[in-house]
């Protein structure tokens, strides 16, 4: 068995998982001397980290359930072309996690859960700022802000819930017209454009796989390593935890998970069962001459769809599927967007899609993240669950982690991010 010696400084800490959440607290803790060890088979950010809509949102205080989406949910769960479904087979094992997600939509709930979500999402940018000065990676992250657009006041309409959540929270927002609009982005159809909604302190990242490499790849030149190792287990010994990796059993003082929706098993070999399933979710690829199309993501709430100009080409984004983590792919739904893609983007006609990804969303029922010690010892830390704000949280929940193995004091509540919550 492999131990990591106390006497080179810092705490010997396994970080499980390379998504964009485990590499931002790899650089957090090695940046404050900790000897950090991360697992995980993969590259840095190939897995969920590759295929997102590239935003940091810092105004995204409105959780995923809502009385609204709890209206419409028998039909967006059995209607297979609906934004969200439920795949039949997966339906016993989701039942239990869907139950939770009602609840979470009752009205105090979302209330409550927004103000939890609040502290997190207002630090995400100027945490990310910081992490990427210490790598080196500037570049990589700019403001763009997030953009929604509507055809009409009555679409406008359905979104009242988040401006008053946002009011609530002082999020920064402008209201557009459609010239404003088509000023920011005018490749845009004009008729789908005649409100904006536009959220200008949020920022953007082009090519997130890259920020998780840079975040990564920072740590090492100060020391941390990445095995290429899947962990298969890890048990609380005296005095820390011993992981048990494809490589062999390793003593360290401290452990995160960081394993996105692969956490949930070992969360309950450490003793904590958390509710967290897998929004699946997709997204088609137009090749890298379509990029130049657009200045930054752009959502359309009635058309269940982002546009986004990745490193790579305007990316069409969307789905919400819950199917669990081993069923084959169903790209049927995202390719029937292609047309409402070209309605929006005309210009983008003129590219044929040149990619297909499918991804897994770590979410929790009541759309707040994992964050924080085991209820069963400071040891073990947690840092999973960020569903749809993966890219978003990722620094400052590094930051919140390093914060726990430092014995610093947080700078707001943690509690409601607990493993215990469940």
């Amino acid at each position: 068995m492999e131990q990591h010696s106390k006497d080179r400084g810092g705490a010997a800490v396994a970080v499980v998982g390379a998504g964009i959440v485990g590499c931002a607290t790899a650089l957090a803790l090695a940046s404050e001397g900790h000897r950090v060890t991360v697992f995980d088979p993969d590259a840095p950010g190939a897995g969920t980290s590759s295929g997102n809509a590239g935003a940091i949102v810092t105004g995204s205080v409105t959780p995923t359930a809502t009385p609204a989406v709890l209206k419409a949910l028998p039909s967006y769960l059995l209607d297979r072309s609906s934004p969200a479904v439920l795949r039949l087979r997966h339906a016993p094992k989701a039942l239990p996690w869907l139950l939770r997600f009602i609840r979470a939509g009752m009205p105090a709930e979302v209330n409550r859960i927004a103000a939890a979500l609040s502290p997190l999402v207002s630090r995400s940018l100027e945490a990310h700022r910081a992490l990427a000065a210490l790598a080196g990676a500037d570049g990589l992250i700019t403001q763009e802000g997030w953009l929604k657009v509507y055809a009409s006041e009555a679409e406008f309409a359905g979104s009242a819930l988040d401006r008053r959540l946002m009011d609530r929270h002082g999020v920064n927002y402008r209201i557009l017209s459609r010239k404003e609009v088509t000023d920011l982005e005018p490749n845009l159809d004009p008729a789908l454009c005649a409100i904006g909604f536009h959220q200008p302190e949020s920022g953007f990242v082009r090519f997130p796989q890259g920020l998780a490499q840079a975040y990564l790849d920072a740590a090492v030149r100060r020391g941390a390593r990445h095995l290429r190792q899947k962990v298969r287990g890890a048990a609380r010994r005296s005095g820390g935890v011993t992981v048990h990796a494809e490589g062999g059993a390793k003593d360290f003082d401290r452990l995160v998970i960081c394993a996105g929706a692969w956490s949930a098993p070992l969360a309950r070999t450490l003793g904590d069962r958390v509710s967290l399933d897998t929004e699946r979710g997709y997204h088609i690829g137009f090749g890298p001459g379509t990029a130049s199309l657009m200045r930054g993501p752009v959502v359309f709430p009635a058309l269940s769809m982002v546009l986004t100009p990745m490193h790579d080409g305007i990316r069409l984004v969307s789905g919400d599927e819950l199917a669990g983590l081993n069923a084959p792919p169903d790209y049927r739904r995202i390719r029937a967007l292609i047309p409402r893609a070209h309605r929006a983007l005309p210009a983008l006609r003129e590219a044929a899609p040149a990619t297909e990804w499918m991804g897994f969303r770590p979410s929790t029922p009541d759309s707040l993240p994992v964050i924080g010690p085991s209820a069963h010892g400071g040891e073990v830390i947690y840092a999973f669950g960020h569903g749809h704000l993966g890219l978003t949280l990722a620094a400052i929940t590094a930051r919140m982690v390093a914060d726990t193995i430092a014995g610093r004091p947080a700078a707001f509540d943690p509690a409601p991010y607990l493993a215990a919550r469940f």
